[in-house]
């Protein structure tokens, strides 16, 4: 099993010397990292130089870019879209220094007065020109499954209405355990429709009242389920654990949780 840690842009340098320390125990195969634009020029150059550090001492440890999300990076906003979409190229830019090949992406926000093909027509052609860019690097965009109906990609009927449309082999899926959980199709049920599109996992537990990032055990997901569903489909990519952590060493706490189901 190959796992993962995330690593926000406001991690201290003390904070990223033990990342250091954690993969040089080879318990780790890859992080997720972040695109810090919206940080001051100090505080991105900060962040670029650690996680280069990082890349060039442990050079087998796989990239992963997460890309920027939220209200301010809506590829769903039909007015406003193509504003992002520059965001997300110019983080594909700055994440290609660390030879990044996947990438994860939150599609946006729907009106709920509107109707949802509205802006499953309007994606398909945004992701085209997203992956078609991305293709230049050989990196694989990644729909990230969304715990609300508020957001595209609620669903994996949805999910795959989406991908086969865009017609892009680079378009791929990335799993969200808590989101799957929160969402209530639970998660069997995205890898069952989308196992040959999964790339990558987000692990995280919660006790589907909200997408809390609680270490695995301490909500109600049946992780045996998951793993089990995994192990039909024969799933070899990052395992990556998306929690929320105050010290660095707790991830390798965390790592053992999965070790569990090996």
């Amino acid at each position: 099993m190959k796992k993962c840690f995330t690593i926000n842009p406001f991690r201290t340098d003390a904070d990223f010397n033990e990342f250091d320390a954690m993969l040089a125990t080879n318990r780790f195969q890859g992080i997720e990292i972040f695109y810090p634009y919206p940080l001051s020029l100090e505080a991105q150059e900060k962040y670029k130089c650690n996680v280069m550090k990082l890349h060039q001492k442990y050079p087998h440890v796989e990239v992963v870019m997460h890309l920027p999300y939220g209200q301010d990076n809506d590829l769903c906003n039909l007015d406003n879209y193509q504003v992002t979409l520059q965001v997300l190229k110019d983080g594909i830019d700055y994440t290609s220094q660390f030879k990044t090949k996947k990438l994860t992406l939150h599609l946006g926000y729907v009106d709920k007065d509107k109707q949802r093909s509205l802006y499953i027509k309007h994606i398909i052609p945004v992701l085209q020109e997203l992956c078609d860019y991305a293709q230049q690097y050989h990196m694989a965009v990644m729909i990230e499954n969304m715990p609300g109906i508020a957001e595209l990609g609620f669903g994996p009927e949805e999910i795959l209405e989406i991908i086969t449309n865009t017609k892009r082999n680079n378009l791929k899926f990335i799993l969200d355990t808590g989101h799957a959980h929160v969402s209530r199709y639970e998660n069997p049920a995205y890898i069952r429709l989308l196992g040959s599109y999964l790339h990558h996992m987000h692990f995280s537990d919660n006790d589907q009242s909200g997408d809390q990032h609680k270490r695995m055990g301490l909500g109600n997901i049946d992780f045996r389920e998951v793993f089990d569903e995994l192990n039909k489909i024969n799933y070899h990519e990052l395992h990556c654990l998306e929690i929320i952590f105050q010290k660095p060493e707790e991830i390798l706490e965390f790592a053992k949780d999965m070790d569990l189901y090996q």
